[in-house]
């Protein structure tokens, strides 16, 4: 992303300009959590989303709205890079529990600093770690959502994800170091909006996280997590799914979206 325009950014994001450290990189990936939410609703409605600089600064930084991890790491990255940190991209291979994974469908970011590599990624939602993480180790790391730990894949190489749970390790993705173009992220955008063998043409995903409590959905089904379990509530009529988007993950839609995704929603 070109031309960044980091003060709106920043102020998008609510946060001053950060040093080129570890707490810096934490502040940002904190305060973009927090301000922007995940959310496929494009994809969702049947439009793929415009990954172009000038698109993703209309829709992200002034439009009020969010975006998956093709749109909101794009941002992240493009921020990160403007701040003075040494990031690239990873196209990882989303698991989310299963033993074995797909196509490369999420994209993540490293960055490295005083020689530590670590794992940032503001697009992944729901179960994704709240903090930056640090690659090269096997250990226990701590984030406000959670513990998770990297491990590596004995047939694939690839580094694994995990999270702890009472049931056991959650492996989220995995990610190897190859090179990511941009033709190759144009290709997985396309194929995750398009391709019915995904998530995310045919469900609404959203997830959001106000400093203390991640708040998401899975089409109708609304989650709230402060640290003591998952509470789970139906959402039963379009003013419910108003006040999530609007009021719970501060989206701005107009009534003709807002319409649109509870039709749709109908037949889901």
């Amino acid at each position: 992303m070109t031309d960044f325009d980091l003060p709106a950014y920043l102020s998008r994001i609510r946060l001053a300009p950060v040093p080129v450290t570890a707490a810096g990189l934490h502040q940002l990936q904190q305060a973009q959590l927090r301000a922007i939410p995940f959310e496929n609703i494009d994809p969702f409605l049947g439009r793929t989303p415009d990954l172009a600089p000038r698109a993703l600064a209309a829709k992200l930084l002034h439009a009020g709205r969010g975006g998956y991890c093709f749109e909101l790491n794009a941002l992240f990255g493009a921020a990160l890079r403007a701040c003075g940190f040494e990031t690239r991209r990873l196209l990882a291979r989303v698991r989310n529990g299963r033993p074995t994974a797909g196509s490369r469908s999420h994209v993540a970011l490293m960055v490295t600093l005083d020689g530590r590599r670590y794992l940032a990624d503001a697009g992944f939602g729901g179960p994704g770690p709240l903090v930056p993480l640090l690659i090269d180790t096997d250990a226990a790391q701590s984030a406000p959502n959670g513990t998770y730990r990297f491990r590596t894949d004995p047939v694939t190489g690839e580094r694994l994800l995990q999270r702890d749970t009472p049931e056991g390790p959650f492996i989220l993705y995995g990610f190897d170091e190859a090179h990511v173009s941009e033709a190759d992220i144009e290709a997985a955008n396309h194929l995750c909006a398009t391709w019915e063998k995904m998530p995310f043409r045919n469900n609404l995903l959203l997830s959001g996280f106000d400093g203390t409590t991640r708040i998401g959905a899975f089409n109708r089904m609304r989650t709230r997590d402060a640290g003591g379990g998952l509470d789970k509530q139906e959402l039963t009529t379009p003013t419910d799914l108003t006040t999530l988007l609007t009021r719970d993950l501060g989206l701005r839609l107009d009534p003709a979206t807002l319409t649109a995704l509870w039709d749709r929603l109908g037949v889901t």
